[in-house]
């Protein structure tokens, strides 16, 4: 990775992949599938991605890619931060209002998906020459394809608002649950009841829609709530903990490292003066 950004191409075989990890990061992610198709979780809903798609991730939204029946896929990922291009704009504009936007994922039209390829592939270029001025070019290559996404993501509904299926549907909604109800006692026994589902069935089904197990998931949605008030509050770690759904100060502590890689005492004197979450 660069200072404030990562480009990379990858071209998978015929061959089952789905993302080893939790990702959600303090960094703006566009994904543009070239070829193939993916089931793209982001947040509490489920997308199914094909060939000419491109998926914007805001900053610290939950996101896992997961294989369809038809493994094979080739894919440009770019990540940056906010700060990248702070001095082509003024405070007033809000460069970054396709990130914002309810919809993740947008279909582009062959005109579309033809410059938007040739944005991302002479990145890609620059960034493995590393001729002179090349990191400038790649700020200015950037800037026009966040401004292209915006005029697609303010013009038109570009993707179809349904999922690949109910059962991508039920899920999304058991997510959204999770979402709203973080702080609340979530056993996955309790959730199944509610949605009127086996704990068995429903532990499996999460994982394969979500890429996430239901703790992990239900763990993961606290944790970003967690850091938040960690930033973004004076509450101190037992009341956030509390918040957040966790009555025990020790279990929390161990969960909140395990999926950051700071304590919360740590995390909050780290991240406190260089993140802030939206």
């Amino acid at each position: 990775m660069d200072d404030k950004f990562l480009i990379e191409y990858i071209k998978r075989p015929e061959t089952p992949f789905n993302m080893p990890v939790k990702h959600y990061h303090d960094m703006y992610e566009i994904y543009y599938l070239i070829n193939g198709e993916r089931f793209y979780f982001v947040q509490n809903r489920a997308y199914h991605v094909k060939k000419g798609d491109i998926v914007l991730i805001d900053k610290n939204l939950l996101h896992k890619t997961n294989t369809t029946n038809k493994h094979a896929h080739e894919r440009i990922l770019l990540l940056f931060e906010k700060g990248l291009l702070d001095n082509f704009v003024s405070e007033s504009t809000d460069l970054y209002y396709c990130f914002h936007s309810k919809q993740n994922v947008y279909s582009l039209d062959p005109d579309e998906q033809l410059w938007v390829e040739n944005l991302l592939f002479t990145m890609m270029k620059e960034n493995k020459k590393k001729n002179k001025w090349y990191q400038s070019y790649i700020k200015v290559l950037i800037m026009e394809l966040i401004i292209l996404l915006n005029r697609i993501s303010s013009s038109k509904t570009h993707f179809t608002d349904t999922y690949p299926d109910q059962i991508h549907e039920k899920i999304s909604e058991i997510a959204r649950f999770i979402n709203s109800n973080y702080n609340d006692s979530l056993s996955l026994k309790r959730v199944a009841k509610i949605f009127n589902y086996s704990p068995t069935y429903l532990s499996k089904t999460f994982k394969e829609v979500t890429g996430f197990n239901f703790v992990e998931y239900k763990n993961n949605v606290r944790i970003k709530e967690a850091s938040k008030l960690l930033l973004n509050s004076k509450l101190n770690i037992t009341e956030i903990a509390s918040r957040t759904g966790y009555n025990n100060l020790t279990h929390f502590g161990r969960i909140f490292k395990k999926i950051t890689g700071y304590s919360p005492l740590e995390y909050k004197k780290t991240k406190g003066d260089t993140m802030s979450f939206r």
